[in-house]
């Protein structure tokens, strides 16, 4: 019983983490790799002093779906939760689609701390989503979307980011 008590705070601690984000780049450069080959003792970092970085935001990996990005939740080395999104900036509008929890990690409030944290890191944006909502989902979006602007209501994309 201990054990499982810790694990729920370790997964309530998670959420409390999300504005602490490990950015991926969308691609590394040919410079990136040589760094990375000539100078290896620069790559590497002391895991004692860095505090550990679960959340982490990187390239959805869509070929049809260009600047398309994942910001992602891991406990340990698990996958948690993670939503697929997109920014245009030109618009200062925002999607979210795919909001996934793993079996196990529902119900911890990941899904709100990630979408709190993408809010955060680009202010002003209308926050809305692509697709419809299924009918058991609509309480969830309900929730986050309030006091949002644009309240995570249903919005056809932009020609900026729909090619």
């Amino acid at each position: 019983m201990p054990e499982k008590e810790a694990a729920i705070r370790s997964l309530a601690q998670l959420a409390d983490y999300a504005h602490w984000v490990r950015e991926w780049p969308d691609k590394p450069t040919w410079r990136d790799r040589f760094r990375r080959w000539v100078y290896p003792e620069s790559y590497r970092f002391d895991r004692a002093a860095t505090p550990p970085r679960p959340w982490g935001d990187r390239p959805a990996g869509h070929y049809e779906r260009t600047g398309w990005r994942i910001r992602a939740a891991y406990f340990g080395s698990d996958l948690a939760f993670e939503v697929e999104y997109v920014v245009c900036n030109l618009c200062e509008i925002g999607w979210v689609e795919s909001p996934y929890s793993s079996e196990g990690y529902k119900r911890y409030g990941l899904a709100s701390a990630a979408l709190r944290s993408l809010r955060h890191a680009y202010p002003g944006v209308h926050c809305h989503t692509g697709g419809g909502h299924f009918r058991e989902s609509e309480p969830f979006w309900d929730s986050v979307g309030v006091n949002v602007s644009g309240g995570y209501t249903q919005r056809k994309r932009c020609h900026h980011v729909e090619p």
